[in-house]
């Protein structure tokens, strides 16, 4: 039995950053994948390596999001200094 995922709900729109929820439940869902192929029958690694490598993608999206998230913070702060 394999998740299913609602892929319109998953999808972010056309040029449009996937939220963070979402890249989380993203990364989530395809770690249950995996392990899904670990455990039933087929014994599918190839599958499971599959989903494993799409989790770390979506969670170094996580790291880049969170990287450029500190980096205008710390922007805004140096640009806020400057004008008083």
């Amino acid at each position: 039995m394999t998740p299913k995922r609602n892929a319109a709900a998953a999808t972010p729109l056309a040029g449009a950053a996937p939220s963070l929820p979402q890249l989380c439940s993203e990364a989530a869902d395809h770690v249950a994948h995996a392990r899904l192929a670990l455990f039933d029958e087929s014994y599918d690694t190839d599958r499971a390596l599959r989903h494993l490598d799409e989790a770390i993608d979506c969670l170094r999206r996580l790291l880049a999001h969170g990287r450029a998230t500190q980096a205008n913070g710390a922007n805004a702060a140096r640009a806020n200094l400057r004008s008083a």
